[in-house]
């Protein structure tokens, strides 16, 4: 796995990695304990009688909030459908919980151990694959400093909780990896991997055929060759998983229902934009950031970086803001890595550090209603 790396460039990975690890963990313990806080009003449909502060000096249990019950439900459970206009775990993804199931063998059967140990072991790899990538692809930059903006970046703590997220970048950088290797088999099974993660990943199927046929000069006749055939891996990937839900539940088309009974409704969702308190509002106006920092990222994106990359993030934000609200954001952007080439691209060194700083606090806060179980994205 690291054959295609020096010691004196893996060393340097591993020590950001473990510093940001330690950082992370340590701060995470002492802002679980430090305040007494009352149940989340960011949003409406909260049940304070559900989600509330627990404070513990237990390092395992502080990464598994919100998503993570239903990721450790189909690791325990499997799959359920509850019925109509019902919540149900149908539409979360299957390659993490499967890992974490395999994996709690390892853990004597602590599922959320398993899955904290899985994820802190994908972002380590996501590092290095990213590092890489921008070593053989971004020449002019510092391969280092992307990995720090990814690592500051305000919800950042995912890749820490057992939540998809560093196992979905470990597996899109791969795959675009390859992808501009022209090793499109490679580049097919890690992206029929990254759909099998989270409904993103079926994504990725546009950016690596723009770059496969960009390879063939967007020859027609040139690109029609078996070299295509390993792309379509990726979007297989997704409908394996529709098609299971059809074999089980009988609907091919399931998923979109269970995830507008979730409040992901193709329309607006008026719920998720009542201002209704002083968390709602702080929580909108975040969110609204967001938006606003991925579309000046992606113009630029477009404009500076490979077309490809463009594709890649435009489709993710709109498959993102399709669904009727801003809600998960700022994570769902989180793994776009071509947004930490961007900012390390940019020569005015002013506006990187004052990034850095705005980066860092906001990450400091989400860590913060995180790990008290306040809604974090």
């Amino acid at each position: 796995m690291f054959k295609f790396l020096s010691k004196n460039q893996i060393v340097p990975i591993f020590i950001i990695f473990f510093s940001w690890f330690f950082i992370t963990n340590v701060f995470s313990l002492l802002v679980l304990n430090r305040f007494n806080l009352n149940a989340d009003t960011s949003y409406i449909w909260i049940n304070p009688g559900e989600f509330h502060q627990e404070k513990s000096w237990n390092p395992i249990s502080l990464h598994s909030h919100w998503d993570s019950f239903w990721y450790l439900d189909i690791a325990k459970n499997g799959y359920s459908f509850k019925g109509q206009e019902k919540l149900s775990n149908i539409v979360f993804f299957p390659l993490y919980p499967f890992l974490i199931r395999v994996f709690s063998f390892l853990t004597m059967g602590n599922f959320v151990l398993a899955g904290w140990i899985l994820s802190s072991i994908f972002l380590l790899l996501s590092l290095i694959y990213f590092f890489k990538l921008i070593k053989e692809f971004h020449p002019e930059i510092d391969p280092h400093l992307p990995i720090i903006f990814l690592l500051i970046f305000p919800t950042a703590f995912f890749f820490n909780a057992v939540y998809t997220e560093s196992l979905f970048l470990f597996l899109s950088l791969a795959t675009f990896y390859y992808g501009l290797k022209r090793k499109f088999l490679l580049a097919g099974i890690f992206g029929f991997s990254a759909s099998l993660s989270r409904v993103t990943g079926v994504l990725l199927f546009f950016p690596l055929l723009w770059e496969y046929l960009k390879n063939c000069d967007f020859n027609l006749k040139q690109s029609l060759n078996p070299k295509i055939l390993p792309l379509f891996f990726i979007p297989f990937g997704t409908l394996t998983f529709f098609f299971y839900h059809y074999l089980k539940f009988g609907d091919f088309f399931l998923f979109f229902k269970v995830e507008y009974w979730w409040g992901r409704m193709f329309k607006l969702n008026k719920d998720h934009f009542l201002l209704f308190s002083n968390p709602a509002i702080v929580n909108f106006i975040l969110d609204v950031f967001f938006v606003t920092f991925s579309l000046i990222s992606l113009y630029f994106i477009f404009k500076k970086l490979r077309f490809s990359y463009g594709i890649y993030v435009l489709l993710t934000l709109l498959a993102a803001l399709s669904t009727g609200t801003l809600m998960s954001i700022g994570r769902y952007i989180l793994v776009l890595f071509p947004i930490y080439i961007w900012l390390s691209s940019i020569k005015n060194r002013y506006f990187q550090i004052s990034w850095a700083f705005l980066s860092i606090l906001l990450l400091a806060l989400y860590t913060i209603l995180f790990v008290n179980n306040y809604w974090a994205g």
